[in-house]
């Protein structure tokens, strides 16, 4: 399994950015919407030339415990 790296910086100003690696096609754009529902809404994207490689299957799983 391909190693997955989120790397994030948080700005003085609160904004937030989101560098997604280590997946190849559109299997980042469901991490994203993750982060999304965490931080707010996107307000830019660029997207890498991982982005445009074949697709890959990619399953989450994700537990929320109390």
């Amino acid at each position: 399994m391909p190693q997955r790296e989120f790397d994030i910086t948080i700005g003085r100003d609160g904004s937030v950015e989101l560098h997604v690696k280590g997946y190849k096609g559109k299997g980042c754009l469901e991490a994203v919407k993750l982060f999304e529902q965490i931080v707010g809404e996107l307000k830019s994207e660029q997207k890498t030339s991982e982005f445009y490689e074949p697709d890959e299957q990619v399953r989450y799983n994700i537990e929320q415990k109390h």
